[in-house]
């Protein structure tokens, strides 16, 4: 191990123990390192893990359920069913793995698969589920997206013993020429796919038969695709605003895309490679993850783009970002999911790095304590802390692991 590698993870073993940080964004903790996550509703989520499951978490009790989806390689990504398709009354959620497979199966009880789509022949990195459609997409290092359908009543699923196997109805190949990473559909009329991964360009497609996205103009000939070039390697993340596009790459950019020009509108930059991007265009600003596990809050609304707020609780990659309501979660390979208040990270008025007041006032304390703890005598003792001084530090450090 290098001597800067040995200082990196000195650094992040450090963060690890800091009981600030421990407590930032209310953070659930995984299993195993989270590669993805979706939202299934207000009180669930479900977990791509890299211990080879699918998990679903209590997102109020702040814990991952002990059943799990089982595969025989890394989970790389998770999807949910619409609302109106469930099977027992449960909403249907999916993983998808690097054993090239894609499982199906009921959030109330995950142990039990009820179909395996089955088709790629390299590592599954990326779905989506329509979402008001029993169709599925999928993207892989095979360098295809595959669409699938889903019965039409989720029912059949539950009507046999054995799982059951579904076929892709579309494959799509030879457009990309690289592993797909992600994948999004377009917000308005969820009729259009669009993907990106290791090849750097980004491409669209009809989500209803896979043919690929005519346009025409200055920037096309007659096929929707933005060429390598302005990104420059891996797209790590893209996501759909209204007539938009946001990507996440490993070339340090995140950049907002005009659809129907394909130009770039807005670039930011960033001093390492960004994995997940977040727009949230009611408030004006969009949300950036990046590999030291720092989260940027970018203000994007007034043609001058910047950064207005930095949250430091990851303390390794961040893996995922997505918005429900009121606030906006994020995912790490550190193994926590945490969750931040959109009005109250942007409203924030106490500095650049978020600190919600309850917190800064227990660093304060603990800073200043551990400065009195270390203060010496003048014959190069330390210092012994009185009766009372002991008794105040216990109700401090009481007063952390209570939150």
């Amino acid at each position: 191990m290098s001597s800067a590698q040995l200082e990196a993870l000195e650094k992040r073993e450090a963060q690890e123990q800091d009981p600030i940080r421990q407590k930032l964004g209310s953070p659930l903790r995984a299993p195993a390192r989270i590669l993805g996550f979706e939202l299934c509703d207000d009180n669930t989520a479900v977990f791509a893990l890299a211990n080879y499951q699918a998990r679903v978490a209590d997102l109020k009790s702040g814990e991952c359920k002990k059943a799990a989806v089982k595969h025989t390689g890394p989970v790389t990504a998770v999807g949910v069913m619409p609302e109106s398709y469930k099977v027992s009354g449960s909403r249907i959620g999916l993983s998808a793995s690097w054993d090239m497979t894609v499982k199906v199966w009921s959030v109330n009880n995950p142990q039990r698969t009820l179909a395996v789509l089955s088709g790629h022949s390299d590592f599954v990195k990326c779905l989506v589920t329509h979402p008001t459609l029993p169709l599925v997409y999928t993207g892989s290092s095979d360098k295809t997206i595959m669409f699938w359908r889903l019965p039409q009543s989720a029912e059949e699923l539950s009507g046999s013993g054995e799982p059951m196997v579904i076929k892709p109805f579309k494959t799509v190949k030879g457009q990309h020429t690289g592993q797909i990473y992600t994948m999004c559909l377009d917000r308005e009329t969820a009729g259009v796919l669009f993907s990106a991964g290791s090849d750097a360009s980004i491409r669209a497609w009809s989500a209803m038969d896979g043919s690929p996205l005519a346009a025409d103009g200055a920037t096309f000939d007659g096929e929707w695709v933005i060429p390598r070039g302005q990104h420059r390697t891996n797209i790590s993340d893209i996501k759909c605003t209204e007539g938009g596009l946001w990507t996440a790459s490993a070339d340090k950019t995140a950049i907002s895309w005009d659809i129907e020009t394909g130009k770039a509108d807005l670039v930011l930059e960033h001093s390492t490679t960004v994995t997940a991007v977040l727009p949230i265009p009611q408030v004006g600003v969009v949300v950036t993850g990046v590999r030291d596990g720092v989260i940027y809050i970018w203000r994007v609304n007034d043609g001058s783009p910047r950064i207005i707020r930095e949250i430091h609780a990851h303390t390794d990659d961040v893996t995922g970002l997505r918005i429900a309501g009121r606030c906006f979660y994020s995912s790490s390979l550190d193994e926590t999911l945490r969750v931040w208040g959109i009005e109250d990270v942007v409203g924030f008025s106490g500095g650049l790095e978020y600190m919600p007041a309850e917190l800064a006032a227990l660093k304060a304390q603990a800073v200043e304590q551990s400065i009195a703890n270390s203060t010496e005598k003048p014959n190069g003792t330390a210092s012994a802390l009185t009766e009372e001084e002991e008794r105040e530090l216990a109700e401090l450090m009481s007063d952390i692991d209570d939150m």
